[in-house]
């Protein structure tokens, strides 16, 4: 396994889980899993754009990172597809996203996300895994 995602219930919201082999690949996969939750279809790398995110902590930059993706959605309409963390830190990252913009022709949104939250947020080493667990507000 390098790295998985998958969702679950809770009220009212919809929380994301990761794992992952290295932190960067978790952060990678809950980005994409994010991605899969604001659109439904398939998602082509016509544009790359790089992020970098600073931050207080290592659960703060997740939601942070986050919370950076939806942005873009939000206020540029680009689509993410593709995540690939070039460089991660406790409390910084660089990170490379790759996608296209919003076609309304050729898109179907999935439902809205209003907010990436704190609630039962965790990042964190298990093992010989990293283990990470989001709250979307929706």
């Amino acid at each position: 396994m390098t790295k998985h995602w998958e969702t679950f219930e809770h009220t009212a919201d919809l929380g994301l889980q990761g794992w992952a082999d290295t932190l960067a690949e978790l952060f990678e996969a809950m980005g994409e899993a994010l991605s899969r939750q604001i659109c439904n279809s398939p998602i082509e790398q016509r544009k790359t754009v790089e992020i970098r995110v600073n931050s207080t902590d290592i659960e703060t930059l997740l939601v942070d990172f986050l919370t950076e993706i939806l942005n873009l959605f939000n206020f540029e309409r680009f689509l993410t597809g593709r995540v690939r963390i070039k460089e991660i830190h406790d409390n910084s990252l660089r990170a490379e996203l790759a996608g296209e913009s919003y076609d309304e022709n050729r898109h179907e949104l999935g439902e809205e996300v209003k907010a990436v939250t704190y609630h039962q947020l965790k990042v964190a080493r298990e093992g010989d895994k990293w283990v990470a667990r989001v709250i979307l507000d929706i």
